[in-house]
């Protein structure tokens, strides 16, 4: 048996046009000795000849799209042989009339296999590391990040972790260079450079790896090395934190200029770091104490807007019932409270957690008091935390995970829990999340004295839905939804990324997920990321639009 040509023929391609066809015509015609072989192909642009490796190099350094023998044409975009009936014409040693039957066949059993699309790739799965794949995903696809990261935002070629072994270790040992390979990937930003790059190679048939992205996290990540199913949330918050690291370092990046305000203000801050206003206000004096903190991400608390809303129904519905003064009365009571417990599971929204997270909040009981320094006793008070600075990537939180009170548990006088073991529990049930999200009621800047002078940069649109399937955090598993600008016309689609499978999907696909992790990406950018490497400022959303300068302002 013959042996199959190393790549199998695709059915027609894009990248074919008439003008192709005709010149294919004229360089056959003209080589009439020309030898029919599966190896060798001439260049349609120039003279190069050679295998399909060589041809390959050859793209990359000219562009040039097509290469042809006697018998067969290769396009280099598509790294692939291409079948198109047309092309038959022009071979000078003529072949047999395909019948009708035949093209049929060969037009239904041929791989339609399009140019690759840049950066819908999938991710190996490493050993029970979707979690990190997930996240990774959603990073990839988010334009601020590939400038960063594909524009030597982090300098990769000077980076002192990733040369420090070059310096300590000069053992001609293949054993020791084995060990210096790996320790020269343990920089996170390095490795997440390398993930990016591998990525967004276009025409890669296969799925992209973060073996080395895995090997610094888990140096730097303790208790989330070794194989083992992790929390995405958990590890997506403590690797931008090393990120944010690698970005400070002055010895690993020398062009960051040191922030001499209380906040930081490097890139990774800027794109996922935002700020919380709490206002604490003695209900004796009424005097008033605002304090800062500082969110990666905004933890919803949809389990218990599920218990409320459940709860409204019952009083409704025990409302519209007449009181039961006869026994009618009473079954119709009972009726209605049947009735309810019919009713499907209360769906509360994104934008009910957002308002119940905003919402002032009674601080009354005895844990809760505060000590007023006004007062100079505990007094009850009330708390109200508004968003007082809003990153370029807004990461909502669903809170899922949680552990069972375990029978027989009791609180002690200090308010904790007995120290009987409970049992992790996972939240199950939809919450409803749009496509556009407006965070301006949820700011400090919605308050009558807020400065927010625009309400358009509150807008943001999702781009990435992660979800969890299991019982638990640590057992199941992560996969995620991404909307990616392809084609020419940079037209976005959603995508399934399910680790190395990737599958288009459609809105209202992703809008039916149990949500744990959503991903907003602000709108209108400003300048969030104040001047790239290479001196011009980064103004683009994460679909790749341009907006104006436009100053990230505070209340």
């Amino acid at each position: 048996m013959g042996r199959c040509p190393p790549y199998m023929p695709s059915y027609g391609c894009e990248h074919l046009n008439r003008d192709i066809l005709n010149t294919i015509k004229s360089i056959r015609e003209s080589r009439s000795n020309w030898l029919e072989d599966l190896v060798h192909y001439t260049c349609l642009d120039c003279e190069e000849t050679g295998s399909f490796i060589t041809l390959n190099k050859h793209h990359e350094a000219t562009k040039h799209g097509f290469a042809v023998n006697a018998k067969h044409l290769y396009c280099m975009r598509c790294r692939d042989l291409v079948y198109d009936p047309s092309t038959f014409k022009s071979r000078k040693r003529k072949q047999l009339q395909l019948s009708e039957e035949d093209e049929t066949y060969i037009s239904t059993n041929t791989v339609p296999k399009p140019c690759g699309r840049e950066g819908v790739r999938g991710l190996f799965n490493l050993g029970e590391t979707c979690y990190m794949n997930a996240v990774l995903q959603m990073m990839v696809h988010n334009n601020l990040l590939a400038q960063y990261f594909l524009g030597m935002g982090h300098p990769v070629h000077t980076c002192p972790i990733s040369r420090e072994p070059e310096k300590k270790n000069d053992s001609d040992d293949s054993e020791d260079e084995l060990a210096e390979d790996k320790e020269q990937k343990t920089c996170v930003a390095c490795a997440m450079t390398e993930v990016f790059s591998d990525a967004n190679t276009v025409d890669q048939p296969v799925p992209a790896h973060a073996v080395n992205l895995l090997f610094a996290s888990w140096k730097h990540i303790p208790i989330m090395s070794g194989k083992g199913q992790q929390d995405a949330q958990e590890w997506f918050t403590i690797i931008i934190d090393k990120l944010h690291e690698s970005a400070v370092n002055p010895s690993q990046n020398p062009a960051f200029k040191p922030n001499h305000k209380k906040h930081c203000l490097c890139f990774f801050h800027k794109v996922f770091y935002g700020r919380f206003s709490s206002d604490v206000a003695c209900d004796v004096c009424h005097k008033t104490t605002t304090t800062e903190s500082e969110y990666s991400s905004i933890d919803l608390d949809f389990q218990k807007q599920k218990k409320r809303k459940k709860k409204l129904m019952k009083e409704a519905a025990a409302a519209s019932a007449p009181p039961p003064v006869s026994s009618a009365n009473a079954a119709n009571r009972r009726a209605a409270a049947a009735a309810v417990q019919q009713l499907p599971p209360p769906v509360p929204t994104l934008s009910e957690c957002l308002k119940a997270y905003t919402s002032p909040e009674a601080l009354f009981q005895e844990s809760q008091q505060i000590d007023c320094q006004t007062c100079k006793r505990k007094t009850t008070a009330q708390k109200c935390t508004r968003v007082r600075k809003l990153p370029a990537i807004l990461t909502m939180h669903v809170k899922r995970f949680g552990m069972k009170k375990p029978p027989g548990a009791t609180t002690g006088s200090n308010g904790l829990v007995s120290s009987l073991i409970g049992t992790p529990e996972k939240y199950e049930g939809k919450l409803d999340f749009p496509l556009v999200l407006d965070m301006h009621p949820y700011t400090t800047h919605a308050q009558p004295n807020g400065s927010y002078r625009d309400r358009q940069h509150c807008i943001y649109d999702l781009e990435c839905v992660v979800v969890h399937q299991g019982d638990h955090a640590h057992t199941g598993h992560y996969y995620a939804f991404c909307r990616v600008a392809v084609g020419e016309g940079k037209e976005m689609k959603w995508f399934k990324f399910d680790d190395e499978i990737v599958s288009a999907t459609t809105t209202e696909e992703v809008l039916r997920q149990e949500a744990y992790l959503l991903f907003y990406g602000l709108r209108d950018i400003p300048s969030v990321c104040g001047p790239s490497v290479n001196g011009e400022t980064n103004g683009k959303h994460a679909n790749g639009t341009t907006n104006g300068d436009v100053k990230m302002e505070e209340s």
